[in-house]
């Protein structure tokens, strides 16, 4: 799986080792053992732009200016101003247990805050909303791209079955074996719609697919989608709408049980959301934000 369908999956909540929780946790005293060793350490995975990448020395992404955030917050606290910060790259599998035995502070790739991973984890403010969204050609029937987008056709009313008809007898492409294979499926159900669903490897290979015609749309993780459609040649003919047919907001995690690192966390990345520095920092990993984004971000601070 490639790095940026491996992103979709951890922003979706699927098969993550690292879910499982752990038989006892003890509270946390993140503040004390930084203050002690005056060293902050950031866990992050590589390979997930544009929220992580990169190697130890040099790590950048969304999350990882939010992490830097961070730790300027926790320098102007008293008895903190020698802070040192030191990043340290993750395989999935160790996420959970670095963070519950203190070998992290914070782990700065974000994830879906579930109940299952808050018996042992402690997690921020959201700092994304990620969801399944689909790719489209932008010259696709008005049929096919108003309802994708929401929207039913511009004539007549504009109940269930009209929306429905446009998504009947095209084609769809979704990636095996995930979340929105299974939802895909559930929807054409549901729906009675008259469509064909094929499995794709990966996301390349669904984004080939819609650039060549071989089907009309291609679901998946709205980012990853705007990704790829980024570095292709045809572009601008490519649309990804703002609708996300399911939606997960992502947040940070942090060891479990102390509240004032937690608190510190938080009014740092409230900060760094807020006004035209939060603006200018997703437009610089994610792009132009949209008034859906612009929507979005502005819920995920808390105010003073």
């Amino acid at each position: 799986m490639s790095s940026k369908a491996k992103l979709a999956c951890l922003c979706l909540a699927s098969l993550i080792g690292w879910a499982t929780p752990y038989a006892t946790v003890a509270a946390a005293d993140v503040m004390g053992r930084i203050r002690d060793s005056q060293v902050l350490t950031l866990g992050y995975m590589d390979g997930f732009a544009p929220f992580s990448s990169g190697n130890e020395q040099a790590p950048q992404g969304y999350a990882v200016e939010l992490c830097r955030a961070v730790a300027e917050r926790l320098r102007q606290a008293p008895g903190f101003a020698g802070l040192q910060v030191r990043w340290r790259a993750l395989p999935e599998e160790e996420v959970g247990r670095t963070l519950s035995e203190g070998q992290i502070d914070l782990f700065c790739t974000p994830a879906v805050e579930t109940l299952a991973r808050r018996k042992t984890l402690d997690f921020s403010i959201p700092v994304f909303t990620s969801g399944l969204a689909v790719m489209v050609r932008r010259d696709a029937p008005t049929t096919l791209l108003g309802p994708l987008n929401g929207r039913g056709g511009a004539n007549g009313p504009r109940w269930r079955a009209t929306i429905n008809a446009g998504l009947s007898k095209h084609s769809f492409a979704v990636l095996h074996g995930t979340v929105s294979s299974d939802w895909a499926r559930q929807r054409i159900r549901q729906l009675g719609l008259q469509s064909t669903l094929q499995e794709v490897p990966t996301y390349q290979e669904g984004v080939r697919r819609v650039v060549a015609r071989e089907v009309d749309a291609f679901f998946g993780d709205r980012m990853v989608l705007l990704g790829y459609q980024a570095g292709q040649a045809e572009r601008e003919q490519l649309w990804v709408p703002d609708r996300l047919f399911e939606m997960n907001r992502v947040a940070l995690a942090m060891a479990r049980g102390d509240e004032d690192f937690r608190l510190l966390v938080d009014s740092a990345l409230s900060q760094a959301l807020t006004g035209q520095q939060g603006e200018e920092l997703f437009k610089r990993y994610l792009g132009a934000q949209s008034a859906q984004d612009r929507l979005l971000q502005s819920l995920y601070p808390l105010p003073d």
